[in-house]
């Protein structure tokens, strides 16, 4: 299982990273899941280490690497899953 990293952030709640598959996995607040295919060891890295990883996210991340979402946010009752990645 990979490190989890949490985040001090209002949309962001946690991270980790595959290094074998250079697969990163966000959590956002809201308990969505997406993974970015093809992220550098440099890029997570950095992610982990910024003091304001929603920027950095937003500019290196985000727009930049493919996608897939593995879990939706909200659940029906209006309560956030725990479950991490």
């Amino acid at each position: 299982m990979n490190d989890w990293h949490a985040f001090q952030s209002r949309h962001l709640n946690g991270g980790s990273y595959d290094a074998e598959s250079r697969m990163l996995t966000i959590q956002f607040t809201n308990g969505a899941v997406y993974q970015y295919a093809n992220v550098p060891q440099t890029v997570a890295d950095s992610l982990f280490q910024t003091g304001s990883s929603q920027d950095y996210f937003n500019h290196k991340i985000r727009s930049v690497y493919p996608f897939t979402k593995i879990a939706d946010g909200q659940t029906r009752s209006g309560r956030r899953s725990a479950r991490r990645y």
